[in-house]
């Protein structure tokens, strides 16, 4: 149990600005391990935007504009200088996998990360602001999920996909140090936090996170052999913006439907 607990805090030390452990020491294995974990931290996350859309004074897209700073703000930027490396790494025209890697690894950031990630960002304000803004009011519970949703899909991952860094590190040990056992925690806390008894439609959310994590993997082993701990960051922004793309389809279904 304790050691369970000491993972937990990691994954809140890791991805947000909570302190988290603090002086306790964590072996490589258990960074990886934390991975079943990551869903929980990502609602803990989600759980904040429903006092921010309390901001009553505040236009949806206002509110869009500043749960996507949030994010930011809260991660430390930590994915979104993942997604920037990445890109500048995969549409740098390069086919040799070692000079691709060597662009992800330079610490100046591309125009073609620059532009990606700028991309991104606006269309996750976009679909932040359509949820919202169909919504009036009523703050719909299931934005919550959209961060768990994301952050679920790492330990999926690492558990199918082999670390393509060449180094020997602690990013090789937290890649090796994922398997089934986590990735199927995670899946579960998916599941539990994308239940709506509102719209069971966004049941759907994880299985379709899932799959979108397996091509996104894909994606990498062909591009530079598997993944890195940059290709995870850039995943969960860009399943962050897939899995607001499902909340917003699943709603309006059910309006469809109605």
């Amino acid at each position: 149990m304790k050691r369970f607990v000491k993972q937990l805090l990691f994954a809140y030390g890791f991805l947000t600005i909570i302190p988290g452990l603090g002086r306790i020491s964590v072996s490589p294995e258990d960074t990886g391990k934390s991975t079943a974990f990551y869903p929980v931290v990502g609602m803990t996350i989600g759980l904040f935007f429903y006092p921010i859309s309390l901001l009553r004074t505040l236009s949806p897209l206002t509110t869009a504009i500043i749960l996507c700073v949030f994010l930011l703000l809260f991660t430390r930027a930590l994915h979104a200088d993942g997604l920037i490396d990445t890109f500048d790494g995969f549409l740098s025209g390069k086919r040799d996998r070692d000079k691709i890697l060597a662009v992800m690894r330079d610490s100046r950031q591309g125009a073609l990360g620059f532009i990606s990630a700028f991309c991104l960002y606006l269309l996750k304000i976009a679909f932040f602001y359509e949820i919202l803004r169909n919504h009036g009011e009523a703050f719909p519970p299931f934005l919550c999920a959209v961060p768990a949703m994301s952050r679920g899909g790492v330990a999926l991952s690492g558990c199918f996909f082999s670390y393509a860094g060449g180094e020997r590190g602690l990013g090789r040990s937290f890649v090796q140090s994922i398997g089934p056992i986590q990735a199927v925690i995670a899946f579960f806390f998916m599941l539990l936090f994308s239940f709506s008894r509102e719209n069971l439609y966004t049941l759907l959310s994880a299985p379709l996170v899932c799959i979108f994590w397996v091509l996104w993997g894909l994606v990498c082993r062909r591009k530079i052999g598997g993944i890195t701990g940059d290709t995870l960051g850039a995943g969960i922004e860009l399943s962050e913006v897939f899995a607001l793309i499902v909340l917003y389809v699943s709603y309006w279904s059910v309006g469809q439907c109605c």
